[in-house]
């Protein structure tokens, strides 16, 4: 039977009859008829969950809006359904066209699971300064709906590649995107509001006399360094340079070194200065380096690289709001 995805009144049915692996709260190996996604309103806990499981049904919950945030994606042998929220669940449902055997079914779940956390890592998510692949309350199910037996479904495999693809896409699409803030915070630890409130304060400390809308203008000049790609790729380096350095696998850095900041580093300021200049020319990067003797608010605490990248955009914003402020450009 071909396998059918419904939204019913906020709950996302699928309906794929076959033997299941899964670690929903209702899950392990067993024979089912499906799987719905339920939204989660208020703590339950996990004894709960199991109690109000659909009968029959792989039960996955979330505190995402499911109508808002899922995705269901068919191949040629696979149909995957997913949700997902920012540092929230992410839930997976694939379902194959096959009759693999127990050890292909687990390896199907392996690939499931792997292509989930793939889609974490891209998407950046972080837990202690480490990336990880997903949150605590995730859960990942496979379905073998039946067809031609299989023995393999990895990677090597139409059916495991096709498996891989379409869960990685999934999550990204059930998530909808990140929006400004969110990547800041993934990739510096620090949010737009913290950004603007840096810059504002700065500017505080030296006002220019009689100017007008202050503020505003920060705000569009912010604005518009955000939407330049190039900035990006700065900030998404500090990212994955604190993520790597954090777990160990910074070759010459012990985590312990980047945690304090060791001064045998100083890529972290000439990654700083490079945006600085990018941004605002020479005066960005003396402006930077006042910043970054202060360490002012949400500057402290910051890992490495980011603390440094951070100031580096606040120092290039604060340089462009005095030419605008005294000079109009």
């Amino acid at each position: 039977m071909e396998p059918v995805a419904k939204l019913e009144e906020g709950r996302l049915w699928v309906k794929a009859r076959g033997l299941a692996l899964s670690s929903t709260v209702d899950g392990g190996v067993r024979e089912v008829e499906g799987a719905v996604f339920v939204q989660l309103r208020g703590h339950k806990t996990c004894a709960e969950m199991e109690r109000e499981a659909v009968p029959g049904h792989l039960t996955f919950y979330t505190a995402v809006d499911v109508a808002r945030h899922h995705a269901v994606l068919r191949g040629g042998g696979v149909l995957v359904a997913a949700t997902a929220g920012l540092r929230n669940t992410i839930n997976v449902l694939a379902v194959l066209a096959v009759e693999p055997d127990l050890r292909a079914l687990a390896d199907a779940f392996r690939l499931a699971v792997e292509a989930k956390a793939a889609a974490a890592a891209d998407l950046g998510l972080r837990r202690g300064g480490r990336r990880v692949g997903g949150d605590v309350s995730d859960a990942v199910a496979v379905v073998a709906a039946g067809g031609e037996r299989r023995r393999y479904v990895g990677l090597e495999t139409e059916v495991g590649d096709e498996l891989f693809r379409l869960v990685h896409d999934a999550v990204l699409k059930a998530l909808g995107g990140l929006d400004v803030d969110q990547e800041l915070r993934l990739s510096l630890g620090l949010g737009y509001g913290d950004l603007l409130s840096l810059i504002l304060q700065a500017y505080a400390q030296a006002p220019v006399p009689g100017a007008q809308n202050a503020e505003e203008e920060a705000r569009r000049l912010l604005d518009a360094v955000l939407r330049d790609p190039n900035v990006w790729a700065f900030i998404y380096a500090a990212g994955e340079l604190d993520a790597k350095a954090a777990a160990g696998a910074y070759r010459g850095l012990t985590p312990e070194e980047h945690a304090a900041d060791s001064k045998k580093i100083v890529a972290d300021e000439s990654l700083a200065v490079a945006l600085a200049e990018y941004i605002g020319g020479f005066k960005a990067v003396l402006t930077l380096y006042w910043l970054d003797r202060q360490k002012p608010g949400p500057l402290a605490g910051l890992p490495m690289f980011a603390d440094d990248v951070a100031a580096a955009l606040a120092a290039g914003v604060l340089t462009k709001l005095y030419d605008r402020l005294i000079h109009g450009v």
